[in-house]
């Protein structure tokens, strides 16, 4: 089985159906944020990452 390019999990409840897609488009923009190879686990008050398998 592939490995995927990279994860992120939203760990928290949308206040909006619009809300986990906006904050997917604001990490993109987040310069110096690699998402690819990573497991990234994003909460309201922090963000954490581990290296995909």
């Amino acid at each position: 089985m592939p490995v995927p390019r990279g994860v992120v999990y939203f760990r928290f409840f949308p206040t909006t159906p619009e809300e986990p897609a906006q904050l997917l488009l604001d990490l993109l923009n987040v310069t110096r944020l690699v998402l690819e190879g990573y497991f990234t686990v994003f909460e309201r008050t922090q963000l954490r990452q581990r290296p995909l398998p």
